[in-house]
């Protein structure tokens, strides 16, 4: 395993490791992983050696409070070091403005679900989940749940799936009149 001869903490081989950041006492970077650098969209370059405040936007700072915190205290107050263990699906969720049963909805709408179906498989009315519908559509300021669907999938909040249909379930079904004469 590599080593960051920096500041001898191993470096992450792969993304299949959870994103980490860590500081010293001072709160400057000295460790960022590249999974950790996807999530919080910067560089390692840019980060290294400086305070984290002044490098990560507010979203990247909040995605940090939410995470798993370790202190390792050290001899002096520079020598502490913090590692930050992040959680993907928390910083994605947590950056969207809608309630859980919102996201929720709105998650199903991507995956190609009808409001009616929506309605039957969370065993809700179907006026309740137009009505979550309307309120993610007001808080998020689009008019359609094509907009809606299309800024939750690139804001990340909801991921891409693939579809869970094939042609194969599009065959046109024999009509209950055709069931009934085949069988008689």
């Amino acid at each position: 395993m590599k080593t960051n001869r920096a500041v001898g903490l191993p470096e992450a081989s792969s993304f299949s490791e959870p994103p980490a950041i860590a500081t010293d006492g001072k709160r400057r970077v000295v460790f960022l992983n590249p999974a950790a650098e996807k999530l919080l969209g910067v560089s390692r370059k840019e980060v290294l050696g400086s305070e984290l405040s002044a490098v990560l936007s507010r979203e990247a700072i909040d995605t940090l409070t939410r995470s798993a915190i370790l202190r390792i205290p050290g001899a002096v107050p520079r020598a502490e070091r913090t590692v930050y263990i992040l959680d993907p699906t928390t910083s994605k969720a947590a950056s969207c403005p809608l309630s859980k049963r919102e996201h929720e909805i709105v998650a199903l709408l991507a995956d190609g679900w009808a409001a009616l179906n929506i309605a039957a498989r969370l065993n809700l009315s179907h006026a309740t989940v137009r009505n979550h519908i309307q309120n993610a559509l007001r808080k998020l300021e689009v008019h359609s749940q094509v907009e809606i669907v299309a800024l939750a999938l690139r804001s990340g909040w909801v991921d891409r799936q693939e579809p869970r249909w094939n042609a194969a379930s599009f065959a046109s079904p024999r009509s209950h009149v055709e069931a009934m004469a085949a069988d008689a």
